[in-house]
């Protein structure tokens, strides 16, 4: 797994990142832009997943794999359930990412909802846990 060290101080820039996009992600729900919506959730996810692995490791990912991603941030505590649960956040959107951003098909407000709740509570958690 390719990864960057980071100074941990950082975790609060990265923090202000994930909640920049999940405001952003909420006023495209409230307007029905459903496609801003998910793009929005999947970067808040990334960057609060962020802020929570440099708060505790001092290190990000720098692959370009989304497992990689993943892997780092269960490497935080692999036996916790909150940590699993929120891995698990990530993964389902960091699976819609490239269709979101790339793909041929339009999001729905299913997608957009879906996209949301993943997003918010991953969020939720890390703000909850890295408390600056």
């Amino acid at each position: 797994m390719k990864t960057r060290a980071v100074d941990r101080f950082r975790a609060k820039d990265y923090l202000k990142r994930a909640e920049e996009c999940k405001n952003a992600m909420n006023i495209s729900f409230e307007a029905g832009n459903w496609n801003a919506c998910v793009i929005n959730a999947v970067h808040c996810a990334i960057s609060a997943a962020d802020a929570f692995c440099v708060f505790k490791k001092g290190l990000r990912n720098a692959s370009e794999s989304h497992q990689d991603s993943i892997a780092l941030f269960m490497s935080i505590d692999p036996a916790s359930n909150d940590i699993k649960k929120n891995s698990t956040h990530l993964s389902r959107l960091l699976d819609i990412k490239t269709d979101a951003e790339y793909g041929e098909k339009l999001a729905t407000n299913s997608n957009a909802e879906q996209a949301k709740k993943h997003a918010e509570r991953l969020f939720d958690f890390v703000k909850e846990r890295l408390r600056i």
